[in-house]
């Protein structure tokens, strides 16, 4: 077995654009949550990534990107991972967008421990007071107490802590599995649990939806790629804390979409998250 990559700077630029398809993601799911719930929102997700990556997958290495002798950790890992994302949806239909961004936020902290726990990466005290320093910066933000304490809040942070539980198995995934077969297999399978939750009927969405439908889809398509590219290429306790920038890039949505002003206490703390991000990948590639 190869030795395992580390390459920060690049892990953290594929973490980067998997952020970006989050946000996407998100706005797309705030725009059908009026009218679909989130099972049906993670159907319309898993068919649209389905239908784009067969051919991509075909296209790139073929019949290999469908054949795994890990069907078992596949399928767990999906378990997981689509409870998380139902958790994200959920709180997307009942909460503010930046309370849902903040509650989120916690997958970075949930995520370096697990990979410290369960994969046997180094926690050093740098790495601890980058960590902090974002998790500073989110609440800065959301000043706690300003988020209600009601079940959507609860559900959604659930959601968090299973986002990265299968980040983890998705690092572990990577030592054997290519980055296309994980992402098809978490459409494919992830497509049944929906098709199952919604009684096997899928719901025909309005022409006006379609583009909504189709950036839910690639977002989701895009995003996990990125992702299992992010950590395959380096630690998930380096590339992980970058997930923290979806806070200041949630506050700037909501700004140019949904005119949601942007207060001085995002200002701030999303120049804390930056920093801490930046400063994070900095003193990992010296440590590389």
């Amino acid at each position: 077995m190869p030795p395992p990559k580390n390459r920060p700077l690049v892990g953290g630029l594929w973490m980067l654009g998997a952020v970006a398809s989050f946000a996407g993601m998100q706005v797309a799911g705030r725009e059908l949550s009026g009218g679909y719930d989130a099972f049906q929102v993670l159907l319309f997700r898993s068919i649209v990534g389905v239908v784009l990556i067969t051919p991509v997958a075909l296209a790139f290495g073929g019949v290999r990107n469908f054949v795994t002798r890990k069907p078992f950790a596949h399928l767990v890992r999906n378990a997981i991972h689509f409870v998380g994302q139902y958790g994200w949806f959920y709180g997307i239909a009942s909460l503010a967008m930046a309370d849902v961004t903040a509650l989120t936020s916690a997958t970075p902290v949930f995520g370096v421990a697990l990979a410290v726990l369960f994969l046997g990466e180094r926690l050093t005290l740098a790495r601890t007071i980058v960590i902090a320093g974002g998790f500073a910066g989110v609440m800065i933000v959301i000043r706690p107490g300003w988020i209600p304490l009601e079940a959507a809040a609860g559900v959604t942070l659930l959601g968090a802590f299973c986002y990265a539980v299968s980040i983890v198995m998705v690092k572990a995934l990577t030592s054997t599995e290519p980055p296309l077969r994980i992402v098809f297999y978490m459409m494919a399978m992830q497509g049944l649990f929906g098709l199952v939750l919604t009684g096997g009927e899928v719901p025909m969405p309005a022409a006006a939806e379609a583009p909504w439908v189709f950036m839910v889809g690639l977002g989701g398509l895009t995003a996990h790629y990125c992702m299992a590219r992010a950590v395959s290429e380096a630690d998930a306790s380096v590339v992980m804390p970058v997930n923290f920038l979806q806070l200041p890039a949630m506050a700037l949505a909501g700004y140019l979409l949904y005119a949601e002003a942007i207060d001085p206490f995002t200002l701030t703390g999303g120049g804390l998250i930056l920093a801490a991000t930046y400063a994070n990948i900095r003193m990992s590639r010296r440590r590389g």
